[in-house]
């Protein structure tokens, strides 16, 4: 004689769930079915920018050496040998992250994924939160990403690299962590 077996399957990201610890009050409730939570990604162009120039500068090298009759010296095959090599690796590369660096924030907590070859992602509750700021290098100058440096207070900080809008991402972190924290924190 078998037992019947009872199966239930409980969604953990439901916005009932993501609520329910949360002090933030919901800007739309959770029975329309709106998740609650926000989510930020990594720039393509950002993270492609590096592989493209390399490719660039390479093959216009590569091109000129060819072009005056040099094309089989030494310079000519290292820099066939990058673009070959080299450039599929960097957009490979690129795409890998641009596929997994993502920052969710979600009830009671935030959960960030720096991106390859981070192999999990880091929850961090926004009390654990000390400080936030803002990173922008030359490929973020040219193409509006940037870097958000996350410090916690049980941890090193965690940065997430090449966030297409950073600094909304900041804003909305900013907000939900002062919900959080005493009303004497600064963000």
């Amino acid at each position: 004689m078998t037992a019947p077996v009872t199966v239930a399957k409980i969604r953990l990201n439901s916005p009932v769930m993501d609520s329910a610890d949360s002090p933030i009050k919901s800007s739309h409730p959770a029975s329309d079915g709106a998740q609650r939570r926000a989510v930020w990604q990594a720039s393509a162009f950002a993270l492609f920018l590096p592989a493209l120039v390399v490719a660039a500068g390479y093959g216009a090298l590569w091109a000129a050496l060819y072009f005056n009759g040099r094309g089989d010296g030494a310079l000519a095959r290292v820099c066939l040998m990058v673009l070959i090599l080299v450039v599929p690796s960097l957009l490979a590369y690129a795409g890998l992250r641009l596929s997994t660096t993502r920052l969710t924030l979600r009830g009671a907590h935030l959960e960030v994924h720096p991106g390859f070859p981070a192999r999990d992602p880091v929850s961090v509750a926004y009390a654990q939160v000390t400080g936030l700021s803002l990173r922008n290098g030359l490929s973020g100058w040219i193409t509006g990403a940037g870097s958000l440096v996350i410090e916690r207070n049980n941890g090193s900080p965690v940065v997430v690299s090449g966030l297409s809008s950073p600094n909304a991402a900041m804003d909305d972190l900013s907000a939900r962590c002062k919900a959080f924290h005493r009303p004497s924190a600064a963000f």
